[in-house]
């Protein structure tokens, strides 16, 4: 006979197509709480559940993965009411363990300069096409800082949305949402050189204003290798990724002053609470300031 752990996890390959490593997943979280006592599953209460994360928490285990658990026994006892096994859900009350919140880490203003100069000096790449390619890289290095885009949406930007003239993109963001997206003069001029030179030497075969060797749309794994490059070559760590000069974008900006209001739509954000976590990393640098340079700040 089937027991209460084998139908739920059946009804998650049958009628939800769960991948197998989902079913495994589930089925090891389910089995690590039924065993936590001898009370039947359909008897478990909110104590027994709480029991349960705060055994977890005592061994260390982090809160992701707690987060996980809680999931699958939600699911777990949603479908035992559907089923009618019982009819009260002891998850109704139980919260999800919060993920430590991790503060996005900016370039600080040497690093984004020695970043900028690397791309000024470019990629040594062989062949005829070194330079159309030095060229694309400097024009993404320089648009990515100074518009704070998605690595996605750098390289699923299309030409006809892009007015170098008006000095603005119409980027395609998450949830297929488009937003309107400044740029200054200096990044226009790299755009224009690019357009109307190298990116023609790169025998394009799609729409997108980046392309890669073989004239196909850029990727975004191709990319991050870029900068992986220009990091080494300009000497900054190795953690550097995309999205740090999407946070150095936003950080910049609100030191400058700019309404977070305004900022949450440069970046696209749904919610007003994403873009507030920048709030938490500039105060400290500010206090630096402070510090450094105000008669009293030190003690």
């Amino acid at each position: 006979m089937k027991t209460l752990i084998d139908q739920f996890i059946q009804h998650l390959k049958i009628d939800k197509g769960a991948s197998p490593h989902t079913l495994q997943s589930y089925r090891r979280d389910l089995t690590q709480f039924e065993n936590l006592n001898t009370t039947p599953l359909v008897e478990r209460n909110e104590k027994d559940i709480e029991a349960f994360l705060a055994l977890l928490q005592k061994k260390g285990q982090e809160a992701t993965s707690r987060a996980r658990k809680v999931s699958a026994l939600r699911q777990f006892y949603k479908f035992l009411i559907r089923e009618e096994h019982l009819q009260e859900d002891p998850t109704l009350f139980i919260q999800t363990p919060s993920k430590p919140k991790r503060l996005p880490k900016a370039l600080d203003e040497s690093s984004v300069v020695r970043l900028l100069e690397a791309a000024d000096q470019g990629i040594p790449y062989p062949g005829a096409r070194a330079q159309a390619l030095k060229s694309r890289d400097r024009c993404m290095i320089y648009l990515l800082y100074a518009t704070g885009l998605r690595v996605s949406e750098l390289v699923g930007l299309q030409l006809k949305k892009v007015d170098t003239e008006g000095g603005l993109l119409i980027v395609m963001g998450k949830r297929s949402k488009e937003r309107v997206v400044p740029f200054p003069p200096v990044v226009s001029n790299l755009i224009v050189d690019y357009k109307n030179h190298s990116r023609i030497l790169l025998s394009p075969k799609v729409e997108n204003l980046f392309v890669g060797q073989t004239g196909r749309a850029l990727t975004r794994q191709a990319f991050w290798k870029i900068l992986k490059q220009f990091a080494r070559i300009a000497g900054i760590p190795s953690s550097l990724h995309p999205h740090m000069l999407r946070h150095t974008f936003a950080t910049d900006l609100l030191k400058s002053g700019m309404n977070l209001r305004i900022l949450q739509g440069l970046l696209g954000h749904a919610d007003l609470q994403t873009t507030q976590v920048y709030t938490h990393v500039v105060p400290e640098q500010l206090k630096e300031v402070v510090e450094r340079f105000h008669p009293r700040g030190k003690k």
